[in-house]
């Protein structure tokens, strides 16, 4: 061998030698009575030289572990000061992590997914392996879980005595229109908003948005599944959640109308943005208690199957113009919120930092004038808000922001509503001008006059605009 022995195997050797030349010397005598004087001189010298050997490998591995307990010394001197000086932090960070683990099993929490493409595997595996029920809900725009992939399973589970109820979006009503213009693209919000419903036989635009299309394929599938028709129902109200109840475990996933910056532009559904959550069922465990007390209210109070909704389908143009009719204003500020650009003048929103409202009932006698109560025009109402009013005139020459100027008209009788709003800015009587657009006709914005200006003795007509 190349190598040279380590030195404990140098160590050993040295002691066997030495144990074996101290044995000739004490053996040979009594069995070699005539051992010839150089044998024994030669069996010391070898002894002598063994325990020399030995005496140097003893104090060379002497020297070693005392290298070695220095080093130990030294690491665990700085290793000590680490602990000590993260010790505080650490304590921090136990605490708040057995917290978390004690919350979690206090509430049932046995997992969270990061997204709803982790939990797919386990959704399928549990539904395959339900004993007991299967409640799914909002299940027919899922992104990553799909309905039509769990159609069949859900025919056995039926025809096998298990509970099986689906929960499903009704898409002719303002909550699902609403969705829709959080889901859609600004050209198309565009195209649904300034859609003339007027015409009856032309194609509304809001039946070509994936909502309402994935509603219709959804109804479409299950008219092939007879056993799983009469476990469908559909919900008007918003649900809140995406959720799954297979027998004892509840997989919840909240939706939100907010938005993560980095979210792909192509992927606008806004039920897949937050995590899922895994609750199982506990003698204690509020949060499936929770779950499954909502899910059978939505449930309760959804008297819509498969058979009322095919009704509607054959309906639809009219209902959707009926939801747009009614809706009308709101459904403007809704578009507006969302895809009006942020520096833009144009934008009714929020323009007196309180709630405003399109005026919707037929105009009123109104009129408005200067301090000298000489009448300028008649005028037509715009919107509205408790702070101010925007008006519609035929001329704005005569007027400038600043101004004040006085509301004068006889309130309509019905409806109530309109009364009460009318009443409301007849009592005020006194506006200033916050912004005007010349144009015919043209519009100008009014706020009440502050109880100061209004008590000032011959205030001039003119005043200086301020924000």
């Amino acid at each position: 061998m190349s190598e040279k022995p380590r030195p404990i195997v140098r160590l050993l050797i040295a002691c066997l030698f030495f144990l074996i030349a101290v044995l000739l010397n004490i053996l040979l005598p009594l069995y070699w009575h005539t051992v010839p004087e150089i044998v024994k001189h030669l069996l010391l010298i070898f002894s002598a030289i063994m325990c020399v050997h030995i005496m140097e490998y003893t104090y060379l591995w002497w020297e070693i572990f005392g290298h070695i307990k220095d080093i130990l010394k030294e690491t665990l001197q700085t290793t000590n000061r680490l602990i000590d000086d993260n010790r505080i932090s650490l304590e921090k960070y136990l605490q708040t992590t057995n917290r978390l683990i004690g919350s979690a099993a206090l509430c049932g929490l046995t997992n969270i997914y990061s997204t709803r493409k982790d939990v797919k595997s386990d959704i399928y595996d549990a539904i395959e392996n339900a004993e007991k029920r299967v409640w799914l809900l909002g299940i027919t725009f899922s992104e990553n879980l799909h309905l039509d992939e769990l159609l069949s399973t859900l025919q056995k589970k039926i025809s096998h005595g298990l509970d099986v109820k689906i929960l499903l979006l009704d898409a002719l009503e303002c909550p699902a229109i609403f969705r829709t213009f959080l889901e859609s693209t600004a050209s198309e919000a565009a195209k649904i908003i300034h859609a003339d419903r007027t015409k009856t036989q032309s194609p509304d635009p809001y039946f070509h948005q994936r909502l309402y299309s994935d509603f219709v394929h959804a109804c479409d599938r299950l008219k092939s599944y007879p056993n799983v028709e009469p476990a469908v129902r559909f919900y008007t109200h918003s649900p809140t959640c995406w959720m799954m109840i297979v027998d004892n475990v509840a997989h919840f996933q909240p939706y939100t109308f907010g938005r993560s910056a980095s979210q792909h532009s192509a992927n606008l559904c806004i039920g897949a943005n937050m995590p899922v959550f895994k609750f199982q069922i506990q003698p204690k465990g509020k949060p499936f208690e929770i779950l499954e007390d909502h899910f059978l209210k939505l449930w309760l109070t959804s008297n819509l199957d498969l058979f009322h909704i095919e009704a509607k389908i054959a309906d639809r143009n009219r209902i959707v113009r009926d939801i747009f009719d009614s809706h009308s204003s709101w459904l403007k500020q809704v578009y507006e919120v969302l895809y009006t650009p942020k520096d833009s003048t144009s934008s009714v929103i929020d323009q007196y930092k309180v709630p405003s409202q399109l005026w919707r009932w037929d105009q009123p006698s109104l009129s408005i004038s200067l301090q000298d109560n000489k009448t300028l025009t008649r005028a037509a109402i715009c919107d509205y808000s408790c702070k101010g009013i925007s008006l519609e005139i035929e001329s704005a020459l005569a007027l400038c922001e600043g101004q004040i100027i006085l509301l004068q008209g006889e309130p309509p009788t019905e409806p109530l509503e309109a009364n009460f709003v009318m009443n409301h800015f007849l009592r005020i009587k006194r506006f200033i001008i916050r912004q005007l657009s010349q144009g015919s006709p043209s519009t100008i914005r009014l706020e009440a006059a502050p109880a100061e200006e209004n008590n000032k003795p011959g205030i001039d007509s003119r005043l200086t605009a301020y924000s």
